[in-house]
């Protein structure tokens, strides 16, 4: 059984992608403002450093799985159209 989504929050933001959804208007409003105030309270800079290490990382098990990633870059972009 699917529990119901509270609309408006950042817990229902995370529930619409829990389920492959894409979320309504009110639930990406919410995680917009709490993005806004998290940036306005801890600074861009950390998220930033994170993201380098994010994608050095990403480049990192690319280039050591080389044709498990293909095959999942391709299935992805045939799933979403592209």
């Amino acid at each position: 059984m699917t529990a119901e989504i509270k609309h408006g929050t950042r817990g229902g933001y995370y529930a619409h992608r829990r389920r492959r959804e894409s979320p309504c208007t009110e639930c990406r409003a919410a995680i917009n403002e709490y993005v806004k105030e998290y940036r306005e309270r801890k600074g861009t800079t950390r998220n930033r450093r994170m993201e380098t290490a994010r994608r050095a990382a990403m480049n990192e098990v690319r280039d050591n799985h080389r044709a498990e990633y293909e095959e999942i870059y391709q299935r992805i972009k045939t799933e979403h159209g592209l």
